[in-house]
């Protein structure tokens, strides 16, 4: 039954899931949308710049904070915050 449910849910997200709006892509970071306006397309795992917020400049002082791309698209409808830059890739 568990399992059902979860295949449901995920059959509605992708029903209502969109990946562009007014022509930028649009992805998730930690949990909430964004709006990438790059030329080249953000992929799962891409390191991005987010724009400094109430929470981030209180956990991390002020500027960008880094985050990941951790899903393609969104189901939120509202206004979103677009993403400041790609980040350098780690040191490895």
């Amino acid at each position: 039954m568990e399992q059902r449910v979860k295949e449901l849910e995920e059959q509605l997200d992708d029903a209502k899931r969109v990946y562009e709006i007014g022509g930028h892509q649009v992805v998730d970071v930690g949990g909430y949308a964004y709006r990438w306006r790059g030329s080249t397309p953000l992929e799962v795992g891409d390191r991005v710049l987010l724009p400094e917020n109430y929470v981030s400049r209180m956990k991390n002082g002020p500027g960008p904070t880094l985050g990941v791309v951790s899903k393609l698209g969104t189901t939120y409808r509202r206004s979103l915050s677009d993403i400041v830059s790609r980040a350098p890739a780690a040191d490895g």
